[in-house]
């Protein structure tokens, strides 16, 4: 027989995926991968690809040796700040749902002012709807990335209430993420898949199995590879799906085998473009700001990035050097272990903790600090913060006008 306390410890709820999962996924993706796609001279004749190994051989050998002995110290870095925070608080609560309030009972109200800003972004990037390269509108895309964003926010801040959920608040996710497959963008909507298998996998009331959890990664890996091959107007096969999936950290790392290549790997630096990037939360549309924000290049060093994307290591070791990096990442490790314990009693940290996961796997190893801080301090803390502080003050006007009554 199975005695009470042993019930209880079957009730408990903690989170199944989290920081630690999906940090050490993103790390084996796009810091590992190229090595082994690199060493292995895979996928040739594929778009791109010659490019890519034309830069793997010209990277000196000692260049590539200490590559890999930075990555390889990075996991237990971030790994050992996890543990830190962990020694100073030993033990977890069981994951609740928390109680309704005005406030998430009344987002279905930001929900439908959200859908209208979706048919205005949608009309505006109407050109981009066909995924076309040539029809390409990335301010159009990038508007509607970050309403996704915002869209994840709210639907996770009343997934973890007991609250009904908005069909306001559903369908703009579902279309919003529709938009995006439409106009070829993979990145955001893998990003909300994410956020909801944390949920699923946390505060939910039913929580997925393993099966569940594993038919969506199958799903994910179905629709990301279908997305990527329509792009190259190509049949699929398994070896494009592959293809189409792993050229996303090939085609990142292009600035971490150029910058191995051009330059020498300090221990420590200054992190300009780091502090600078901060300025990137005053929105563009009040003061161009860009112009301020230091990039790595700026800051004497030379790589290229033929498709946009910035890898992390790159990004880590021109701001903070080889051994400034490590500390980085212990302190990141940290950091998260603290938002997961603040999650067990706060319903806005859990929300945030959630969103940050979201990006752990894929948008952290990518994009710079310009675009990752945006996200982090903005578009997942203050912006969301002011509108549920006008909830708050709305709720306020309510009751006062109630007691007047």
């Amino acid at each position: 027989m199975i005695n009470c306390d042993s019930r209880k410890n079957m009730n408990k709820k903690y989170f199944l995926i989290d920081h630690k999962i999906l940090f050490l996924f993103g790390y084996l993706f796009y810091l590992i991968t190229p090595i082994i796609v690199g060493k292995l001279s895979s996928f040739e004749g594929y778009p791109g690809m010659e490019l890519f190994h034309g830069f793997y051989k010209k990277i000196p050998n000692d260049k590539l040796i200490s590559y890999i002995i930075i990555t390889l110290c990075w996991l237990p870095a971030f790994y050992l700040g996890h543990v830190t925070f962990k020694v100073l608080k030993p033990y977890k609560k069981s994951l609740q749902l928390f109680a309704k309030s005005y406030t998430t009972q009344n987002i279905s109200y930001v929900a439908g002012f959200l859908m209208f800003v979706l048919l205005v972004f949608a009309y505006l990037g109407k050109n981009s709807l066909t995924g076309n390269y040539e029809l390409y509108d990335s301010s159009a895309r990038g508007k509607i990335s970050t309403l996704l964003i915002v869209f994840n926010f709210f639907l996770i801040y009343q997934l973890v209430s007991k609250q009904v959920l908005s069909p306001i608040l559903i369908t703009g996710v579902t279309c919003t993420a529709m938009l995006l497959l439409i106009m070829g963008g993979r990145m955001y909507v893998m990003q909300t898949i994410i956020v909801i298998l944390v949920y699923k996998t946390s505060f939910a009331t039913v929580r997925w199995k393993l099966y569940q959890i594993f038919s969506i990664i199958l799903l994910c890996f179905l629709v990301g590879s279908f997305v990527g091959i329509s792009r190259m107007n190509s049949g699929f096969n398994l070896d494009k799906a592959q293809y189409s999936l792993l050229a996303e950290p090939v085609f990142t790392w292009f600035s971490t085998s150029t910058f191995l290549i051009n330059n020498n790997i300090p221990y420590f630096n200054f992190p300009t473009n780091f502090l600078t990037s901060f300025l990137n939360l005053i929105p563009n549309t009040l003061i161009n700001i860009k112009q301020y924000v230091v990039s790595t290049q700026a800051m004497g060093y030379y790589y290229v990035n033929p498709l946009g994307a910035d890898s992390v290591w790159s990004t880590l070791i021109i701001n903070f050097g080889s051994i400034g990096s490590f500390f980085f990442l212990y302190l990141t490790g940290f950091l998260l272990n603290y938002l997961r314990h603040l999650s067990e009693d706060y319903r806005f940290a859990a929300v945030y903790y959630i969103l940050i996961c979201g990006l752990l796997p894929f948008q952290i190893f990518r994009d710079g600090f310009y675009i990752i801080n945006k996200q982090l301090f903005f578009n997942f803390l203050l912006f969301p913060a002011v509108v549920l502080l006008v909830l708050k003050m709305s709720e306020y006007v309510k009751k006062r006008d109630d007691i007047k009554n």
